[in-house]
C-alpha cells in the first residue's frame, strides 16, 4: 500500500505532462536523456558510488577479519557504531570546520609553510568547492559506514563454522588459502545483503552533500539526487518520475545481476 501504489503511480506520471495530463508515451523520457546535466549527475554519482562501495566494502572486511576474535566485545561493538550515531548536521559542521577557506586544513597548511617551504604561506582555498570535493565526501562516507559495516561482517564471520578452517590447517593450508577457499565462498548471502546496505548509504550521503554545498554544489559532487531536487523545485514532476523509473530499473537489474553471479559461484 506504502511503497508498490506510490511506485505505481510514479510509473504512469512519467508516461504523462504533469501540467495537462495529457498522455506523452516515451517523450519524458526522451527529455530527461537530452539533458547535459542529467549525464553530469550519472556520471559523478557512477564515481561516486563506484569508488565508495568497493572501498567501503574492502575497508569494513579488512577490519572484521582483524577483529574477528574481538567479537565478545560490546564495548568495541558499540564504538564502531558510534560514526552512524552522529546527526548530519553535526557532520556537515565538522566538514565545514574542516575544509571553509578558515577551517583547519588551511590553517594546518600555513602552519607548516614555514618548515615545509613548497607549501603556500596563505592558504584560503574552500575545498568542498575544488577538485578535493569527491575526496572530501567519500572520506567522510568512508568514515561513517566503515564501523556499521564491519559488524555486519563480524556478524557473517560469526556464523560460520569453524571445523572446516581447523581441517583446513591441520591439513597444511595457509591464511591466505582459507580465506579464499573457505571463508569467502561460505560470506556469498552476507556480501550480498552488504553491498545493498552500502548502496543505501551511498545514496543516502546526499543529505550532508546537499546541506554543506548546496542545490549547486562544485560539478564533480553533483549527484542524481541534485537533478531530482532541483526538478522538484522547477515543478518539472514528469521528467522526475521518468529519471526514478529509469533509477528503478538500473537498480533491479544489478541486484539481480549480482544475485545471479552469486548463486552461480556458492
Amino acid at each position: 500500500m506504502f511503497y508498490l501504489l506510490p511506485f505505481m503511480e510514479t510509473v504512469r506520471r512519467s508516461f504523462i505532462q504533469s501540467a495537462s495530463g495529457r498522455f506523452t508515451g516515451i517523450q519524458n523520457y526522451r527529455e530527461v536523456l537530452k539533458n547535459q546535466a542529467f549525464y553530469l549527475a550519472v556520471k559523478n554519482t557512477g564515481v561516486f558510488i563506484g569508488a565508495g562501495v568497493p572501498v567501503l566494502m574492502l575497508l569494513s572486511f579488512a577490519a572484521a577479519l582483524l577483529l574477528r576474535r574481538a567479537l565478545a566485545s560490546r564495548k568495541l561493538m558499540a564504538a564502531m557504531l558510534l560514526p552512524m550515531a552522529v546527526p548530519a548536521a553535526v557532520m556537515v559542521l565538522i566538514l565545514q570546520l574542516l575544509t571553509d577557506r578558515n577551517g583547519l586544513w588551511n590553517g594546518l597548511i600555513s602552519g607548516l609553510s614555514n618548515y615545509l617551504p613548497f607549501l603556500p604561506s596563505e592558504s584560503h582555498t574552500n575545498y568542498m568547492n575544488s577538485k578535493w570535493a569527491v575526496l572530501i565526501i567519500l572520506l567522510s562516507f568512508w568514515w561513517k559506514n566503515t564501523g556499521y559495516m564491519t559488524v555486519l561482517w563480524l556478524t557473517g564471520l560469526a556464523a560460520l563454522p569453524r571445523e572446516l578452517e581447523e581441517a583446513a590447517s591441520v591439513d597444511g593450508a595457509g591464511k591466505g588459502k582459507r580465506l579464499l577457499y573457505i571463508i569467502i565462498p561460505q560470506l556469498a548471502g552476507s556480501f550480498f545483503a552488504i553491498f545493498l546496505l552500502s548502496m543505501l548509504q551511498a545514496f543516502k550521503s546526499y543529505r550532508e552533500i546537499w546541506m554543506a554545498a548546496g542545490n549547486y554544489p562544485q560539478e564533480n559532487i553533483y549527484l542524481l539526487q541534485h537533478l531530482l531536487q532541483n526538478w522538484y523545485l522547477k515543478l518539472e514532476f514528469d521528467k522526475m518520475a521518468a529519471l526514478t523509473v529509469m533509477l528503478f530499473l538500473v537498480l533491479l537489474f544489478l541486484c539481480f545481476f549480482l544475485q545471479k553471479r552469486l548463486e552461480g559461484n556458492s
